[in-house]
């Protein structure tokens, strides 16, 4: 075999010095670029005036200013860098020497021409990175997003990027259900396939974006999350707090959470029902808009939403965690959903006020309210301070006497200790009335310290508040029409939830009348609504606790609770002008009365109680469209469906985990024939079970041993009772008790002239029919916007530290729906974006085989025929 190897000269040996220094040299240049990485500063290699920094980020790392291992290994880079150069050089040099020889000129000719080809390939691939162009060749251009959207997303500007962040926590449904099935996980898979899919096509957009996968279960999650979050502390707050798999955009310090959910929503019943019961995964498409639309409200003005109540212990926030009473849970899932939530407290006065009639109109915020209770507590406390000191004043007094009648005869001790006790002393218990009067110099004592330390804290209290001149400057003004105007100036959305009775068998709970809007804040509530602006109202029961008197007829009892009603105030009044039916009375189960029949204790309500019922969609002739709140409430109820065999463990499984909503003392709540034919779509949202009944009293009534002496029972209204046919008939269920009305708001609301001819019209309609027809038509001539009402009749469905899954989804359905936001609404599948399911799963035998055939003989026959073709031609000369 013949010696290959190359005679050792001097030439060899320096070609292999300067091979050796060229590859010394790209060692150091790996390890000096390693070790830059590791200390020096991230620099953005994509962007040109990132990379025109480097060299100054280098020199002052070899200066030693980022430690001693960034200068090892920037030296290191400026070292290997030098030593390949001049190894390039020498490597170069010898080639073209080599090259001007012409037994080389041929060799040289096609090295050259590999080496343009090469160095042509390189620069294709780097100048593709950034030049390219994206073709979607599918059916329905299912990659490719609507040209409107583009045009709204391109005005955005790249000086404030966006930033999209892929959430995977692996939990798909957050609160609204803890099962993790099947149908769960592979809902989880697929849904995250089409948001990177999607996520894919927005990084096409540029500098206006910038995209970021996260998943809370890979290796680095903590110090990726710390990186991109280093200067958005609101970004981490939203994603720690997150509680399912989500998508959040940032930009302008402001954050929006959409969950995978609401981009593609999992029926699981329809997954079971699926392929004619052989199940398949069923996805609900809710649209790309969706998606960009939270994109484009990123940097929106957060809608805002005022609580109007009338006691600080009613509002949003709890100071006392088991406050029960508080709207606690309501604020966490409008603030997680984007909301702005602010208090407005309605009375105030609640230290000093002695009865219902002492509390004064007020529209003070949360702050205002509490700085009034600091202050009334504080008072309270110095009046237990001085009312102690003026016991131990008296008690040091009875015992400094009874210090100098020591000496004295019995009959003058017995004197004085019968003017200070009861019953006939004796001289061998003198010691213990000597004692008693010490046990009470040392109680008042007490009680005296107890006061100057809750005044301390009080005082302390109050000191803190007070440190808040907002509060201060907001009591100065005292008009309260002019205070809630401005108040509700920039508000988005009125919530006014009435906390009355939570069980009617525990009793009547806090005086409807209490509620009672003043005219002025009537009038403000009015003009809010005349500008076309949304109502959440939440009406509890306003019944009385009457009971009828021995011999009273029913037509004297009826004209007596009239009297007592003192919960229909301005704010009632306006709803019934918007065709809003409120009943007066109470709805009963019957498992609640006959628990108490059964010999259960007032007050305990041992009894379950029904599920509300959502409202089906109304029949097809009716020509009214399905409540769009009931249609995503009972949508949203189909993901979080239980395995059909759950009903024989309904009885095992919590509440919470079962999407319905149990509700006790509710109150009917009906829209108007003539109002419901004014508006496009049924107005019922949720009606009680058939299992229900109505009455006007509702509550139980104790003897004086405590047990229950009278039950409230069904008693149907007589057919020639007055209420037979009205709202305060008492008969079976099912009752509505939960309305949505959407339409303009009465003429008279918009012009005073209206409300007396429309008086005169009534009078006259018998004999002047063309004159109310023209006032109907002068009507609907006026500018009356449109408004969005929402009533439901519960004060304390919302009543909660926490809401339970559909109690959440059912609030922010009604919230969304009454705010514009109906792109948040969940959907069901349409013609033009159709549910997904797995394809190929339902398949006849005939497509079956097809298919079977076509890959395990159809696709190796293919190649087989590509490659006897191939050989074939390379057997032709």
């Amino acid at each position: 075999m013949a010696d290959t190897r190359q005679r050792t000269t001097w030439g060899s040996r320096f070609r292999f010095l300067v091979r050796a220094v060229g590859l010394t040299g790209v060692a150091a240049v790996g390890v000096g670029g390693m070790l830059a990485a590791a200390t020096l500063p991230a620099v953005d290699f994509g962007s040109w005036p990132a990379l025109q920094t480097l060299h100054d980020l280098l020199r002052v790392a070899a200066n030693g200013d980022h430690g001693e291992l960034a200068k090892g290994g920037a030296w290191a880079l400026a070292c290997g860098a030098g030593a390949v150069a001049v190894a390039l050089v020498v490597e170069l040099l010898g080639a073209l020497l080599l090259g001007v020889g012409r037994r080389t000129a041929a060799g040289t000719a096609a090295t050259g021409a590999v080496a343009a080809a090469v160095a042509l390939l390189g620069v294709v691939n780097v100048y593709s990175f950034t030049h390219y162009g994206r073709y979607d060749c599918t059916r329905d251009r299912r990659f490719t997003l609507k040209p409107e959207l583009v045009a709204e997303l391109g005005t955005l500007r790249a000086s404030s990027p966006t930033t999209i962040v892929v959430l995977q926590k692996h939990r798909m449904f957050g609160t609204l259900s803890d099962e993790r099935d099947s149908y769960t996980k592979a809902a989880e898979e697929k849904v995250a396939e089409k948001v990177q899919d999607l996520v894919d096509q927005f990084r096409e957009f540029g500098p206006q974006f910038h995209v970021t996968v996260l998943d809370s279960e890979a290796f680095g999650y903590g110090a990726q999350l710390k990186a991109l979050t280093a200067d958005a502390p609101e970004l981490k707050a939203a994603i720690t707090s997150a509680p399912e798999n989500s998508i959040f955009f940032h930009a302008n310090k402001r954050v929006q959470r959409l969950a995978f959910n609401e981009f593609l929503q999992l029926d699981k019943t329809a997954s079971r029902e699926a392929d004619g019961g052989r199940a398949n995964l069923v996805l609900l498409p809710q649209g790309v808009e969706t998606f960009a639309r939270r994109v484009l409200a990123v940097q929106e003005r957060r809608p805002k939403a005022a609580v109007c109540v009338v006691h600080e212990l009613l509002t949003t926030v709890a100071d006392n965690p088991k406050n029960r009473f508080a709207l606690t849970g309501l604020r966490k899932s409008l603030a997680a959903q984007g909301f702005e939530v602010v208090d407005i407290v309605l009375k105030k006065n609640w230290n000093s006020a002695r009865s219902p009639s002492d509390l004064k109109p007020a529209a003070d915020t949360r702050e205002e309210s509490k700085l009034e209770r600091l202050e009334g507590e504080l008072e309270d406390a110095e009046i237990e301070i001085a009312s102690a000191r003026m016991d131990i004043k008296q008690v040091e007094t009875i015992r400094d006497l009874a210090n100098k009648l020591k000496g004295r005869p019995w009959e003058e001790r017995k004197a004085f200790y019968q003017r200070i006790t009861r019953g006939t002393p004796t001289e061998e218990r003198e010691p213990n009335l000597l004692a008693q009067i010490a046990a009470r110099l040392k109680r008042a004592q007490d009680e005296l310290e107890e006061a100057t330390k809750k005044k301390q804290e009080a005082d302390k209290k109050l000191t803190d508040a007070l440190k808040d001149e907002r509060p201060l400057q907001d009591r100065r003004m005292s008009d309260v029409s002019a205070k809630l105007t401005r108040q509700l100036a920039d508000v988005d959305l009125l919530i006014v939830p009435r906390y009355t009775t939570e069980d009617a068998m525990q009793g009547p709970g806090i005086d409807a009348g209490l509620h009672a809007l003043s005219k002025e804040q009537a009038k403000v509530a009015k003009d809010f609504m005349k500008r076309g602006k949304p109502v959440l109202a939440c009406l509890g029961p306003i019944t009385p606790q009457v009971n009828p008197q021995p011999g009273e007829s029913a037509d004297e009892f009826d004209k007596r609770l009239a009297g007592e009603f003192t919960g229909a105030d301005e704010f009632e009044k306006m709803l019934a002008e918007r065709g809003v039916e409120l009943g007066r009375t109470v709805i009963l189960f019957e498992g609640e009365t006959k628990a108490l029949t059964r010999g259960g204790q007032i007050g305990t309500s041992p009894s379950e109680v029904p599920a509300v019922t959502v409202a089906e969609p109304p029949a097809a002739d009716s020509g009214l469209g399905a409540n769009p709140i009931a249609a995503a409430f009972r949508l949203t109820g189909r993901t979080a469906a239980p395995e059909p065999d759950a009903d024989a463990r309904a009885t095992d499984r919590p509440d919470e985990q079962r999407f319905e909503i149990k509700l006790r003392a509710l109150r009917p709540v009906a829209l108007a024939p003539a109002w419901q034919a004014k508006q496009p779509f049924a107005a019922e949202i949720a009606l009680t079970a058939a299992g229900s009944w109505n009455t006007l009293q509702p509550y139980p009534v104790l003897d004086r041993t405590g047990r229950p002496a009278r039950v409230p029972k069904y008693n149907p209204t007589g057919l020639d009772d007055p209420k037979k046919g009205t709202r305060d008939e008492e008969r079976k269920g099912p009752f509505p008790i939960a309305v949505a009305l959407e339409n303009r708001v009465p003429a008279a609301w918009v012009t005073e002239e209206y409300e007396p001819e429309q008086a005169a019209a009534a009078l006259l309609a018998p004999l002047d029919g063309t004159f109310a027809t023209g006032l109907t038509v002068a009507a609907n001539r006026l500018d009356r916007p449109t408004q969005r009402t929402v009533v439901f009749g519960s004060g304390t469905m919302f009543n909660a530290t926490k809401l339970t899954p559909p109690e959440e989804k059912l609030l922010l359905h009604t919230v969304n729906w009454l705010t514009n936001r109906e792109d948040r609404l969940p959907k069901a599948a349409t013609a033009g974006e159709p549910e997904w399911h797995y394809p190929r799963v339902a398949m006849t035998e005939r497509d079956r085989l097809l298919w079977r055939f076509g890959t395990a003989v159809g696709l190796p026959m293919v190649a087989a025929y590509g490659g006897l073709l191939a050989m074939m031609r390379r057997r032709m000369r």
